[in-house]
């Protein structure tokens, strides 16, 4: 961290703001829980979903030279005698401010910064960019749902997809003193709102698609694609480039968010005007793709199991070489790997294939379901749930999904969280006609299913085991057990 004095950083800052008990002295931490607070440090008085930081101010009067950003709409009387040795920093947005200073704190000078959000794809997409710098011998780092990969080597995990502020810019500082050129930064619509990656400004970033998520946070699919839209307006800059996937039907949404903002427009998809698909075949393990660029066709061959494959990896190319692209860019595509539990095939014996999958929404579970139903000979086999405390809605429209394409369900559970498991599961089968009600067999403990499914594989049958994906822990209240889809199953598809 960066040794600064208080009245340096609020100097610095440039968001208004109003200065109480005004203490000046050296700022060796920053932190947003009143736990982790110590002497010298500041504290952000943020309100979230669950606790009010607030609440906590009484816990930080033990402390010397403390200084607290606290909303200026606060009830808090700062006359009282009891706050004399504190500082406080009143502003209107205490989650914008706290990103602010974290960047005045631990400042970097990375000369890429990229950013891609989307309801599916983030992960797949940042891992490819990755991979991309990587080949060309770039000191490179991404940074999401798997936690900061740089060098590839994993030094840290997140339990978000978008890190909170003060660790984003503390992985910065981090990945910027040890020579990193180029980062790409999963950005969540949670993320975003909560402006977790304030004030960064990138240079390009992208949008893969736009389904039914999260609606537990923002109540509408409005509220949800308003705040993917803000890595689009609140994070860029003039030469700032945008790739959008121009076949999701919320496209016309961020291409005019685009060009109100002034931001170049690179798309791709079978409906864009700079990459088009014009044709894709299936051959056996691999995919035959027609392409128009730049008023140039040409074929070019991927290896891989879905289409959605296709367009996560196009969109990475076109992030890392924009307007530049051409045919021979192509060649970066061969022996590109998917990230940890993204369509990874676990078991491939005895003419039985097992995968796993982080495949959590309706749109996602779909279209990793089509895309191995086209390569199944025998029965395709589903292990899967629905997390709990979240999205209520969109559970029967995963089983729905789950039908089209699967020949045998097996529902359990997948991190019930505070939730009884029993609601999940009903909330699950809601409406199911006696005809589907037959394809679906309900098993309580994830590992229980998971080993009934591996026992009912024949030759020439499929089993995805969706939803958790790279995860390797089961959230049951307010605990965490160790627990992994892939191990689990290797360890049972072994004793078979």
């Amino acid at each position: 961290m960066k040794k600064i004095n208080l009245n340096t950083i609020i100097k610095k800052c440039k968001i208004d703001k109003k200065i109480i008990n005004n203490k000046n002295f050296q700022v060796k931490g920053i932190s947003l829980h009143s736990k982790e607070t110590k002497n010298n440090y500041i504290f952000a008085a943020a309100k979230g979903g669950t606790f009010n930081g607030e609440d906590f101010i009484n816990d930080l009067l033990r402390l010397n030279n403390i200084a607290i950003i606290i909303s200026s709409n606060s009830k808090v009387n700062f006359k009282s005698s009891k706050f004399d040795k504190i500082t406080f920093i009143l502003v209107q947005d205490v989650k914008k401010t706290i990103s602010e200073i974290a960047s005045i704190l631990y400042p970097n000078k990375i000369e890429k910064k990229f950013a891609v959000t989307g309801t599916n794809g983030k992960t797949s997409v940042s891992s490819f960019v990755y991979q991309i710098w990587r080949k060309q011998n770039c000191q490179a780092a991404f940074v999401g749902t798997l936690g900061v990969i740089s060098n590839n080597n994993r030094f840290s995990k997140t339990n978000l997809t978008t890190a909170d502020a003060i660790t984003n810019h503390k992985i910065l500082y981090k990945l910027n003193n040890s020579k990193c050129k180029n980062i790409i930064f999963e950005a969540s619509s949670i993320g975003l709102h909560q402006e977790r990656l304030y004030p960064i400004k990138f240079d390009v970033v992208a949008f893969t698609n736009l389904s039914k998520d999260h609606l537990d946070y923002h109540k509408n699919i409005k509220n949800y694609k308003t705040a993917k839209s803000l890595l689009f307006s609140n994070y860029t800059k003039k030469k700032s480039v945008a790739v959008i996937n121009s076949d999701s039907k919320f496209s016309n949404f961020f291409f005019k968010n685009c060009k109100d903002n002034q931001i170049n427009i690179l798309d791709y998809g079978k409906k864009a005007d700079f990459l088009r698909i014009l044709q894709i075949k299936k051959i056996k393990n691999r995919f035959i793709v027609k392409i128009d660029l730049n008023k140039k066709q040409f074929e070019v061959e991927f290896k891989c199991s879905s289409q959605f494959e296709i367009y996560n990896q196009l969109c990475a190319l076109l992030m890392v070489f924009g307007k530049k692209i051409d045919q021979r860019h192509m060649h970066f595509l061969r022996g590109l790997k998917n990230p940890d539990g993204r369509l990874e095939k676990i078991y491939d014996k005895n003419d039985i294939r097992v995968y796993v999958d982080y495949a959590h929404t309706a749109d996602a579970l779909s279209k990793v379901l089509y895309a191995l139903k086209q390569i199944t000979l025998g029965k395709l086999f589903l292990v899967f749930g629905c997390g709990g405390d979240r999205d209520r809605d969109k559970r029967s429209l995963m089983t729905k999904e789950a039908l089209k394409h699967s020949d045998q369900i097996f529902i359990t559970d997948d991190n019930p969280r505070f939730e009884d498991p029993e609601q999940i599961i009903s909330d699950m089968i809601k409406g199911l006609d006696k005809k589907n009600l037959e394809k679906v067999k309900i098993i309580r403990g994830r590992s229980k299913a998971i080993k009934f499914a591996i026992n009912q594989l024949s030759k020439n049958d499929i089993l995805l085991i969706a939803g958790k994906g790279h995860e390797d822990y089961q959230i049951i209240k307010n605990k965490r057990y160790n627990f992994s889809d892939k191990r689990i199953a290797k360890g049972f598809l072994r004793v078979s």
